[in-house]
């Protein structure tokens, strides 16, 4: 594994990098964020909650490559106030849109913090999903979708 510069400075200082340290992580990862071609920022709910579900990819046992890579965000967080199970790693999302309005500029942060999760706080625990090519941008805004849309069951 050869480690990139984040990964290096965030292993440096323990996930708690100084001021200047983290103020440079995060502006070098924000300019690392592809934005969706079409500028929209929203895609299909029903589509980001199979895939916040979807733990598959990324494991050695995991070898069919045509089926797709979830994003399995129920291992670190609450989505749903019907999920009995979900992870405690990442912060709750329930209500995430409701408690934003649904407003356009909290669905791109959203996007951006899926997309890299460092350039919203350095050293996160959450992967970098567009980054490193673990998920596509149109996954990406499934998922934002699932966060953001009024009809979403986050929202509920």
């Amino acid at each position: 594994l050869v480690q990139d510069q984040t990964m290096q400075e965030c292993y440096a200082h323990a996930n708690a990098p100084p001021k200047a340290v983290s103020n440079a992580i995060q502006a070098r990862e924000k300019a690392r964020i592809e934005y969706p071609a079409d500028g929209n920022f929203v895609g299909n709910w029903k589509k980001g909650e199979a895939l916040a579900q979807n733990g598959y990819g990324l494991r050695f046992t995991d070898t069919d490559p045509k089926r797709e890579i979830g994003g399995n965000c129920y291992a670190c967080h609450q989505l749903a106030a019907h999920e009995l199970s979900y992870g405690t790693v990442g912060p709750s999302l329930q209500g995430y849109g409701k408690l934003r309005k649904y407003a356009p500029a909290e669905a791109k942060a959203v996007y951006e913090r899926i997309f890299n999760p460092q350039s919203a706080l350095a050293c996160a625990n959450m992967p970098r999903f567009g980054t490193n090519r673990i998920l596509t941008i149109e996954q990406i805004k499934d998922l934002v979708a699932l966060l953001m849309d009024p009809e979403s069951p986050v929202n509920k």
